[in-house]
């Protein structure tokens, strides 16, 4: 067995950033036995923060119906299947020695709660309302004003926002935007902060993905960035405790694959409940990509069509949706069991940092994931959908304009004045925060840095229904 860089007992470190200590819950109840992450489940189970996912679009926005599913659904689906991977992935582990028993139940227990919390920073309206928040600020950036804006934050604080990502602002809320009690949040492990951080870059190191590929000699997780430069110390401090240096958690390859099992599988099932996908489609596709692959292929494919045909032979009202359903089960279960096999077979090579790669990609569930990335095109192409992400992205931007210009003016403490009117209207929270923690000061005041942050905090914080409703009301659509 050959040495390795990183240690799963430094990598499953319950140290806390607020006082650098593991929290000794049995010090004063003996009766209170969880580990860790279960403590850090418990934090977040209850938060506004994970309340809000039910009303954040995870296929469709804005759309009404009790069947498809959130952010909320599906978080709780990765959480599931993370604990799964995790449970197995620990057992084999101890039985080869590379884990001790001590830290039994600990993977799965981060894995559950990573996966619960891992889409908490993401604005509304999904990966469309982090676009909308790029393009407004490169469009803003290069306006004269802006312009002199982006030249005081400097390339590195500008990209923060040019590059907006929601991986980089769930690390943010996570680790700083909870006021409860300080300014660390919601005082989370360490290992839970790390294993959130699938890009653990700057926002000028990361995001070097080129269209379909990522530049030469770099790895997925150069691909997009998982922390601003508000955070570089606390992001900096959680590499020191957990022992990851430059590299990717172990467990965010599991938390990766379980958000992608979850869902390529589930958005098959929400695009047939919303009449996006028919029969022959999804069996084109799957035949494109299952027929000439393994033998587990072959029987996965083999049994959507004979599912789908026996339905059809019995007159069965809802023939398609069964069938797919069943098929979601039988594929799900493969790409655990690929992924966990893909994990212990790596298993060095991730711990030395020598592995860079989306697990599930290059394990035998290769072909299953092809092919529901085929059928989520297809999905992401219907006008229903493109339609509801340009309204999302029109609310996003227009909430933007008017909130930055807010945040830069030097009215904003003239309740009288429009720009101080708006400015009481952002979250008290996110106000206060800025205020107690700031990044920087300039002149007695938070820097415009901390200023623009403090817009993208309360947006990202947003539900759909509720950007949509302050954008009604604020341009005199709805009173």
């Amino acid at each position: 067995m050959s040495e390795t860089k990183m240690n799963w007992d430094s990598l499953l470190s319950g140290v806390r950033l607020r006082d650098g200590k593991v929290k000794d819950r049995t010090h004063l109840n003996e009766y209170d036995l969880r580990n860790d992450f279960d403590d850090d489940y418990g934090r977040l189970i209850f938060s506004s923060a994970v309340r809000r996912l039910q009303d954040k679009a995870q296929v469709f926005p804005l759309d009404n119906s009790d069947f498809v599913r959130t952010r909320l659904t599906h978080s709780l689906e990765v959480s599931t299947i993370g604990r799964s991977l995790g449970v197995s992935v620990e057992e084999n582990l101890i039985k080869q020695g590379r884990l001790k028993e001590e830290n039994r139940g600990k993977i799965s227990a981060l894995l559950a709660i990573v996966g619960l919390i891992h889409d908490l920073g993401n604005p509304p309206y999904g990966h469309f309302g982090e676009a909308a928040i790029q393009n407004f600020f490169k469009n803003w950036f290069s306006t004269p004003d802006g312009k002199v804006i982006e030249a005081r934050l400097g390339e590195q604080r500008a990209a923060d926002f040019t590059n907006f990502e929601g991986n980089a602002q769930t690390f943010r809320l996570l680790s700083k935007l909870n006021n409860l009690k300080d300014e660390y949040g919601y005082n989370l492990s360490a290992a839970c902060l790390a294993s959130i951080v699938k890009y653990p870059r700057s926002s000028t190191e990361g995001n070097k993905d080129k269209g379909t590929r990522i530049e030469k000699s770099l790895g997925v997780s150069y691909k997009k960035f998982g922390y601003l430069q508000a955070e570089e110390n606390r992001f900096s401090t959680v590499k020191e405790y957990t022992g990851i240096d430059t590299h990717r958690h172990p467990v965010t390859y599991l938390l990766e694959a379980a958000d992608d099992i979850a869902y390529s599988a589930a958005d098959i099932e929400d695009g047939c409940k919303k009449k996006v996908l028919d029969y022959h489609t999804i069996e084109k596709i799957l035949k494109s990509r299952l027929e000439d692959g393994s033998e587990e292929d072959k029987t996965i494919l083999d049994s959507f069509i004979s599912t789908y045909n026996k339905n059809l032979e019995e007159g069965r009202e809802d023939r398609l949706d069964n069938a797919v359903q069943n098929f979601r089960i039988n594929a799900q279960g493969f790409m655990i069991k690929s992924v966990v096999k893909e994990f212990l077979l790596r298993h060095d090579e991730i711990l030395n940092g020598q592995f860079d790669q989306e697990i599930i990609e290059v394990s035998d569930a290769a072909n299953v994931r092809k092919a529901f990335e085929d059928l989520a095109s297809i999905i992401f192409d219907n006008k229903e959908i493109i339609m509801r992400e340009y309204t999302g992205g029109k609310v996003i931007q227009g909430l933007l304009e008017m909130f930055v210009s807010t945040v830069i003016s030097n009215k904003i403490t003239n309740s009288k004045t429009e720009e101080g009117k708006l400015y009481l209207l952002i979250s008290d929270n996110y106000r206060d925060i800025m205020k107690k923690y700031p990044t920087e000061h300039t002149s007695g005041e938070p820097s415009l840095y901390d200023r623009l942050l403090l817009v993208t905090d309360f947006v990202c914080g947003m539900t759909d229904s509720y950007a949509l409703e302050l954008y009604r009301r604020l341009t005199g659509i709805k009173l």
